[in-house]
């Protein structure tokens, strides 16, 4: 396992953001597929009446929920993956700005 200045620690900042687009992109359908799996309920009367007599819809209502808990979870760790990697980006463009600065300030002392 790579430490951090291992691998994947020096990218530049673009890469960090195309990253983060991608990483959104999964959060939104993993919000998008939370809020109807809240909103879109399976009723009794798709199970037919043998269905209802098995009680299949609660057993699928209890299955449904644990998949609602599982999405609800993936998407706070989707949301804190985002904000890491947009709080990564923003530090690795802090850096190189202030390492350029430091470079064309020290240009300018030994010119001047």
């Amino acid at each position: 396992m790579a430490g951090q200045a291992g691998p994947g620690f020096d990218e530049n900042p673009d890469a960090i953001d195309e990253h983060a687009k991608q990483v959104e992109a999964t959060f939104d359908v993993l919000k998008e597929a939370a809020a109807l799996s809240k909103n879109d309920p399976i009723g009794s009367e798709a199970f037919g009446l043998i269905g209802q007599l098995c009680f299949l819809d609660r057993w699928c209502d209890n299955v449904a929920g644990q998949a609602r808990e599982t999405l609800e979870s993936a998407v706070k760790g989707a949301d804190y993956h985002v904000q890491a990697v947009q709080t990564w980006a923003k530090a690795r463009r802090v850096d190189e700005a202030s390492a350029s600065e430091l470079v064309k300030r020290a240009s300018e002392v030994r010119g001047g």
